[in-house]
């Protein structure tokens, strides 16, 4: 039996994730048969994402390029532009410091 690190539920040795939880398990072996797990009803609609801080960069670039669009249309339909010199560069800048 596997115990998982996240929850503590038991699970057997041939699970590649906790059942309970969903999280990676962690086993002391490698797997010769990685398709072991597939053949269950639930293990096909289940999503585990390997990296989600990938993901979480993403969206967070999509923030920032979505809220530069919305200025870029506000300053535009007001027409005052020069609001657009100081925050496009701004957004730049924490763009990079956060290494989007």
């Amino acid at each position: 039996m596997i115990t998982c690190t996240k929850c503590g539920n038991e699970n057997p040795e041939s699970s590649r994730y906790c059942s309970k939880c969903g999280n990676k398990l962690q086993s002391g072996f490698i797997r010769v048969n990685r398709n072991i797990d597939q053949n269950s009803d639930l293990s096909r609609f289940k999503l585990n994402l390997e990296r989600p801080q990938i993901y979480q960069k993403h969206g967070e670039a999509w923030v920032y390029a979505l809220f530069l669009l919305a200025a870029v249309f506000y300053f535009t339909y007001k027409q005052v532009y020069w609001p657009l010199y100081v925050i496009t560069p701004l957004i730049a800048l924490l763009a990079w410091l956060r290494k989007l």
